[in-house]
């Protein structure tokens, strides 16, 4: 049984993120981003710390957009354990200016939309099989 409470997909994406939390500044990159959320894959945190919980302001800039995204965030789940490449954080982002959730909105349909037209390009030029009919639609 999953316990993804994920109302959104994720898209897989990296953007460098600069994260404010308690005072610091940290930066990371995004693993996968939805329209309210994100996860930060290997942040700098210091070491021992517990973020879960935590309230944090985020910045990051859309690529191909030239916008630049301030929302606030909680963070809804840490990896810390194990190796490093492994280690990250889920936000969920609370509140942003209207104009930034629309960006944020369309840049993330755009993605998803190249990605679903990429996937059907490679589904078209697929060998056929031998035996196997296919019905153009």
């Amino acid at each position: 049984m999953s316990h993804d409470r994920r109302q959104q997909v994720r898209l897989p994406v990296e953007i460098c993120v600069q994260q404010f939390l308690a005072g610091d500044a940290y930066l990371g990159l995004t693993r996968d981003l939805s329209e309210r959320g994100l996860y930060i894959a290997a942040p700098r945190l210091a070491d021992n710390a517990v973020w879960y919980g935590a309230p944090l302001q985020l910045e990051f800039a859309l690529p191909g957009t030239g916008e630049t995204i301030w929302a606030r965030g909680l963070v809804c789940h840490e990896d810390l354990d194990g190796p490093e490449s492994e280690r990250g954080l889920g936000v969920r982002l609370l509140d942003m200016a209207n104009r930034h959730a629309r960006s944020l909105r369309e840049y993330v349909e755009s993605v998803r939309r190249a990605r679903l037209h990429n996937l059907l390009l490679q589904m078209q030029r697929r060998p056929q099989l031998p035996g196997i009919a296919t019905t153009p639609y």
